[in-house]
């Protein structure tokens, strides 16, 4: 519910517990199982149990009885304190709460759960797949997240740039470059699945010939080397031309695959532009200067001063650099130009991802958070984009549409075939990222179908329904002449005056909580507490139309649940949008 209550009710019981024991001590609020035992509680009396030497019983008691007369409890909306078993608990006034928040969810509309501005510039990278095939669904966790995580940051009030980092100069670029000499593009074919044919067939070359391996190494050498001469002379050779066309050519089908996901990225940046603007030159000479820097093979950077025995290579002794040389260039330019530096990266990069951020605090840079994932799968097993065997996300979300479209037909939701190829579209997109974002990054998943395209329990088109019903509840408002109670319903009183029941009371305290979830996940970096919020609200919405009647009742309970539906309509709409989510309004 409102944060501003529940500071209140703590700075109130912080003066209460202060006069008994002299001392402030941490309060926290909770919400009780259920409704019946009230909106708040506290436990702090259990805590204050042995210094006062006094049950938690009597003490919660006494505490009560102090604040029964408090007149800013009654400016906060609450009805009733109870004492229960040394628990406090505090029960907000449905009535009074019910017509301000749906008031002001009605007036701010689209804008209902957006923060103040934070005055803050926060570099999100996300996704960053190598360019050598088609995106995916190992990719998908990445890009869903990151997406969804950017909405939510944006929302909660930063100045969000995303950005894509293009890996151009590894060994799989280079392999990719190699065998466009060697074999024919398909050119009818979707621009990244083209290459990814390539580069499985360059493999299977490689691993037949193990002698061609050092043509790639060369290929990448010299590279490198002449992005360095661009550095001083601002020429472009003919191994960079081949470059970058490879690069461009795979990001256009992966521009494609993500704007099929909804999701844009503001900015691609490529490796290489660290070596042609000599910023990896001057990283590695300015880590020398640490005395950090240890000289065998390769030269490795010492980060034992952090817990860390590995040394990281940073340059072989021919003065060529490595992914990880490149990546902290990269992390430089982005802590250079922001206040808080975000990453997605999957669970396989944690060392390197520590290494990246302890090199940056000993150049005296800030840390980047970082969101690591867990791996994703379907049933079938794992992937592989080398051996070529993998779901992509354009077959992952092209099965989807064919699995939404069936449904459609079958449920009589649309006959004209534009309009269900669009909501089966709405429906297909919705039901990768939602799946997706749903389960936290930190535990790995298995993509299953029943589960995406749930219509009962917890897929996405659960949440869809939910809001299609409200449409159709609003349409039915009209179509029974009632257009003007439609049209003026934010400025009509609903002002609650029945006893308003179980249901009810509980969608509207959830709806309440869309400011402090998108606070709440912006903070700990957490899409998918906003993903299991919304499913929640959907839930909570059927259970109010199943137990509350609406167009049949009379003015006085009729308006004001017509305001409930109105404002939950906005909620799950406020909510699916920052998970990069629409609607179709008709399911």
């Amino acid at each position: 519910m409102s944060n501003e209550i529940e500071n209140k009710l703590i700075e109130i019981l912080n003066e209460k517990v202060k006069n008994l024991t002299g001392e402030e001590i941490e309060i926290r609020l909770d919400e009780p199982p259920s409704i019946n035992m009230g909106d708040y509680s506290t436990n702090i009396c259990f805590r204050l149990a042995k210094p006062l030497r006094k049950a938690p019983k009597m003490i919660a008691e006494d505490i009560v009885t102090q604040l029964i007369d408090e007149n800013d409890l009654k400016a906060l909306k609450i009805e009733k304190i109870e004492a229960l078993n040394g628990y406090i608990n505090f029960f907000v006034d449905y009535n009074e709460f019910s017509k301000d928040i749906l008031s002001t969810i009605g007036a701010k509309k689209e804008s209902f759960g957006k923060l103040d501005n934070k005055n803050e510039k926060v570099i999100l990278e996300h996704t960053s797949a190598n360019p050598n095939g088609p995106f995916h669904i190992g990719h998908g966790r990445n890009m869903v997240i990151g997406d969804s995580l950017k909405r939510i940051l944006i929302n909660a009030g930063y100045d969000v740039e995303t950005q894509y980092y293009v890996n151009d100069m590894g060994r799989q670029e280079a392999i990719v470059v190699y065998g466009l000499d060697k074999f024919e593009l398909d050119g009818e074919k979707k621009h990244d699945h083209g290459i990814g044919e390539v580069y499985v067939e360059t493999n299977k070359l490689l691993n037949e010939n193990e002698e061609l391996n050092q043509e790639i190494l060369d290929l990448m050498r010299n590279y490198e080397s002449d992005c360095e001469i661009f550095e001083k002379e601002g020429k472009k050779s003919e191994i960079m031309g081949k470059f970058e066309k490879a690069v461009n050519y795979t990001l256009d089908g992966f521009k494609e695959t993500l704007g099929n996901l909804n999701i844009y990225h503001d900015k691609f940046v490529w490796e290489s532009s660290f070596v042609k603007n000599g910023d990896v030159k001057n990283l590695i000479a300015r880590l020398k200067e640490t005395g950090k820097v240890v000289k065998d093979e390769v030269y490795r950077l010492d980060l034992s001063d952090y817990g860390i025995e590995k040394k990281m290579v940073l340059a072989r002794l021919n003065g060529t650099s490595l992914y990880s040389t490149r990546d902290i260039a990269y992390h430089i330019a982005k802590m250079e130009n922001c206040d808080k530096a975000v990453n997605l990266l999957g669970a396989d990069h944690k060392l390197t991802a520590i290494m990246v951020n302890k090199t940056l605090n000993l150049l005296d840079y800030n840390e980047a958070d970082i969101v690591f994932y867990e791996f994703i799968s379907l049933p079938e097993g794992s992937m592989s984009t080398r051996r070529g065997t993998f779901i992509s996300m354009d077959e992952l979300l092209e099965e989807a549409k064919v699995r939404a479209k069936d449904e459609i037909i079958k449920r009589n939701v649309a006959t004209d075939e534009a309009e269900i190829e669009e909501i089966a579209n709405k429906i297909a997109v919705g039901a990768v990222r939602y799946n997706i974002v749903r389960i936290s990054p930190e535990k790995p998943m298995i993509f299953r179908w029943d589960e995406a395209l749930d219509f009962e329990k917890v897929g996405c088109p659960v949440i869809q329904y939910a809001h299609a019903r409200c449409c159709r509840i609003l349409e039915n408002v009209s179509e029974m002449g009632n257009s003007d109670t439609l049209n003026n319903l934010n400025n009509l009183d609903a002002e609650f005056n029945y006893e308003m029941n179980d249901s009810e009371k509980v969608l509207v305290r959830m709806l309440s909580k869309l400011p402090e979830i998108i606070e709440k996940s912006a903070d700990v970096r957490k899409p998918q507490i906003l993903a299991n919020y919304v499913l929640d609200v959907a839930q909570s919405f059927n259970k109010f139309y199943g137990n509350c009647p609406i167009l049949k009742e009379s003015d006085d309970i009729k308006i004001p649940r017509i305001k409930i539906v109105n404002a939950t309509k906005t909620v799950l709409e406020n909510s699916l949008d920052l998970l990069g989510i629409e609607v179709p309004g008709k399911m």
